[in-house]
């Protein structure tokens, strides 16, 4: 419920609000997505002069990304829509493309796109076609520090050079720009605004939101400790490479990681973090032709993919964009007994005890049977860090796991994440842009 909300009144807005707060609804509200059920006074920009760019919006363009895509049909990969289709084609040497880093990446497709930079093409998309009103969920989640400093400054310039609006969705304090003039609040839908953003009664109707309790977490009572680790490595690289046509990734990395060896992987947008997780995974292919030992088995030695993935729990944004199954959210979570996406295997009683005390964990329990793409995006990505934690795996593999997720779900995670790094034999790979999950507890950190 909105009683009163004078947009005009700032150029700048911030809305805080958790992962079920209302946020995504709030959007639509104002793109005209949502009817309202009773209004008296609306006043907003044509629909056609409003932009969303949020993560909701991004899965549906990769979707659609997928529909289309007639690799299957042809001898060769169909890459898709090319960055450069997303934008106004008289503006293709404008400086803006080239001063949020996407001037290289004008001819490569929608789905090549890393989650940073596919977040940075759809704001790119709204300032170009000059759009009148932008709503950004999370805008900074996936960047690293300096793609985030190179956003926020690009709003400011633009926001002092134009009539744009712009109102951003937050979920932590943390990410609120000092350029934002207005703050306003969204709890369980009923939405209130608070005042300036450096007022010292603004900032303490803030801190009062956002008020923690400081929750005892403990693992599941039930929680499977792995079996002891037999070989010396659980990864060994040997002078890694990897290419895709002209362009190097990577070429010359080694890496080893010991059984408790939790390994924190840190690097700009494009350096390849998440590529050297796709070798480890065996999602990129190149791992066979690497020297790449895996669980004590030579990639390439004839062991199955799915034979390392038992020893595995991964959650990265490629999972969330490809998990499309549209079963309920405790479904969700039982797959990660089996490593699929959806389930096609009959679930032990035990099982389904065990998937539901971790749902408890993270505040869940009472949506267990909402499909999961009727979640927010947020509560999507907390079932996937369940899925992936159910087995209690010999290596996790969690990349960019708390994009999305509010200040109390990120913190609730890190906490289960810290506890697991201490109590169990699984160890870490670990891959994040925020400074504040850099963890005392990772005893190797690489840099790429």
């Amino acid at each position: 419920m909105i009683e009163s909300w004078p947009i005009g009144q700032s150029k700048t807005w911030c809305v805080m609000g958790t992962n079920d707060s209302g946020k995504q609804q709030l959007a639509q509200l104002l793109s005209g997505e949502l009817t309202p059920h009773s209004v008296e006074v609306i006043l907003l920009p044509a629909p056609n002069e409003i932009a969303i760019i949020s993560f909701e919006q991004q899965q549906k363009i990769y979707e659609h990304e997928l529909k289309i895509d007639t690799s299957d049909f042809k001898d060769q990969q169909d890459i898709g829509t090319l960055v450069q289709d997303f934008l106004p084609q008289d503006k293709l040497n404008h400086p803006l493309i080239k001063r949020v880093g996407l001037a290289h990446l004008l001819t490569s497709g929608y789905r090549q796109l890393s989650s940073g930079e596919a977040r940075k093409l759809l704001l790119l998309s709204a300032l170009l076609d000059e759009k009148k009103l932008i709503i950004c969920e999370d805008p900074f989640d996936s960047l690293d520090q300096e793609s985030s400093e190179t956003l926020s400054i690009l709003f400011k310039s633009i926001i002092q050079n134009s009539d744009i609006t712009v109102i951003l969705l937050l979920g932590n304090r943390s990410d609120i720009p000092k350029w934002c003039e207005q703050l306003a609040i969204i709890k369980q839908g009923d939405f209130s605004v608070i005042g300036a953003q450096h007022c010292a009664d603004t900032q303490a109707k803030l801190d009062d939101f956002f008020k923690n309790d400081d929750e005892t977490i403990t693992l599941p009572e039930q929680f499977y400790s792995t079996a002891l680790y037999p070989h010396d490595y659980l990864i060994k690289l040997v002078n890694g490479t990897v290419r895709y046509q002209n362009k190097t990734v990577f070429q010359g990395l080694n890496l080893t990681v010991k059984p408790q060896q939790h390994t924190l992987i840190t690097g700009p947008n494009g350096s390849g973090k998440s590529t050297l997780l796709h070798l480890i995974t065996g999602d990129c292919t190149q791992c066979y032709s690497n020297d790449l030992t895996l669980f004590g088995h030579q990639r390439g030695s004839g062991e199955s993919i799915w034979q390392l993935k038992k020893d595995m729990g991964i959650v990265t944004p490629e999972l969330h964009r490809q998990y499309r199954v549209n079963s309920n959210l405790l479904t969700v979570v039982l797959s990660g007994f089996f490593d699929s996406i959806g389930l096609y295997q009959q679930t032990e009683k035990f099982q389904t005890t065990y998937a539901q005390q971790w749902l408890k964990k993270v505040g869940l329990n009472n949506k267990e049977k909402i499909l999961f793409n009727d979640l927010s995006f947020g509560e999507q990505r907390l079932a996937l860090i369940v899925r992936a934690l159910i087995k209690a795996p010999l290596l996790l593999i969690l990349d960019e796991i708390t994009q999305g997720l509010d200040e109390f779900n990120r913190h609730r995670i890190l906490k289960i994440i810290k506890m697991i790094m201490k109590e169990s034999n699984s160890t870490l790979l670990f891959v994040t842009h925020r400074k504040d999950e850099l963890l005392d507890t990772f005893t190797q950190h690489i840099k790429l």
